[in-house]
């Protein structure tokens, strides 16, 4: 990543914008210290609502899960399930007692957005459509966003926000993904024990801001992830189990096996490639990081990723191994293999080894 931005143009105008700090000792530039007053990094916090317990459907009556639910300054409800418990696609949930929306077979959470100025929920209800079957619903959570976590009790969510109003051009590096802008918010990862009890994830959030004279300074701010608390939301590229019948019918996306060599086996083509769509522009200038669920990964295993055009690579002999594999799309990938870059598809091609290919999607 280049370390040299675009100078925001209204530097003048957000300076004039903060009378506290306005006034500036530094010629064109301001101290570290300076830079972390003006700053901020906040961790969403979220509450219980409920706990672990297991539900049968009730014929022609609704499971109520909670009743007046106080919801004044929060952002939003996440049910979480045990996904295995979810058996299909007959469920369904309400936040008022009467409108219900259905939940995806094999769903681990399901989130409702709390409208401005919401104060109660009535009851939080599940029914399912054939009265038949169990569910467990692991806990459900009410969260306060960055706006008003700082006065609420409760453990901190896995959503960061950042904001600074220095006359900087600012990045944002959240563990190695990196956003540039003044305010930045991105949903984190938070790590789990084998018997599915969140561990405390400890995360540093880098600020590496340019001054208008080019001087650079860098802040970092420790912070801790201990609840999912806007859960990250897969975005399938290739294999998504939700699919409708009628487009799994007319277009199957079943898991391969991709040849040694073969380098249309896993083209991102929709025209050129043998199983794998072309990838929209908005994933690749999203600067998004695919994931890649295998299984059967051999010892020899040695893959190349470049473009279809065999003219640039982008990591080579990479191993993979049974399960979830990163790639992360660079802005020379994005330049190069999105349609409106130079169109040149992305390309994975195994040089060795072998493994069947499941689905492709991103998170956020």
């Amino acid at each position: 990543m280049k370390k040299i931005y675009l100078l925001i143009a209204a530097v003048g105008v957000l300076f004039a914008c903060d009378p506290v700090h306005e006034k500036i000792n530094n010629g064109d530039h301001i101290t570290v210290e300076e830079l972390k007053a003006m700053s901020t990094v906040i961790v969403d916090k979220v509450a219980p609502i409920a706990g672990l317990k297991t539900y049968t459907a009730a014929p022609e009556t609704p499971v109520v899960l909670a009743e007046n639910v106080d919801v004044k300054d929060c952002e939003g409800v996440t049910i979480y399930f045990d996904a295995e418990t979810v058996a299909d696609t007959c469920w369904m949930v309400s936040f008022d007692g009467a409108n219900f929306k259905k939940i995806q077979r094999s769903s681990a959470f399901y989130r409702y957005e709390l409208g401005d100025g919401a104060t109660t929920l009535p009851s939080i209800a599940l029914k399912h459509i054939n009265s038949t079957g169990t569910i467990t619903v692991k806990a459900i959570y009410k969260t306060y966003g960055p706006k008003v976590a700082p006065e609420k009790e409760g453990e901190f969510g896995n959503v960061i926000t950042c904001q600074t109003s220095a006359p900087v051009n600012a990045k944002w590096d959240f563990a190695g993904k990196e956003l540039i802008g003044n305010f930045a918010s991105k949903k984190m990862k938070v790590n789990w024990n084998e018997n599915g009890d969140y561990i405390t994830t400890d995360y540093d959030i880098k600020l590496t801001a340019i001054c208008p004279d080019g001087t650079e300074l860098v802040a970092v701010y420790p912070v801790k992830c201990e609840k999912i608390s806007n859960p990250l939301v897969k975005y399938y590229i290739y294999g998504d189990p939700n699919r409708p019948d009628d487009e799994k019918a007319e277009n199957p996306q079943e898991p391969f096996v991709p040849g040694a060599w073969d380098a249309a086996a896993m083209r991102f083509s929709s025209t050129e490639g043998a199983h794998l769509p072309t990838i929209p522009d908005e994933v690749y200038f999203g600067l998004k990081t695919l994931i890649f669920d295998v299984a059967n990964v051999t010892p020899d295993f040695d893959l190349k990723v470049m473009n279809g055009w065999w003219s640039n690579t982008y990591y080579d002999h990479v191993k993979w191994v049974d399960g979830l594999n990163e790639l992360p799309i660079t802005q020379t990938m994005a330049n190069e293999c999105a349609k409106g870059g130079e169109g040149r598809d992305l390309d994975l091609m195994l040089y060795s080894g072998s493994m069947l290919l499941k689905t492709v999607y991103y998170e956020e």
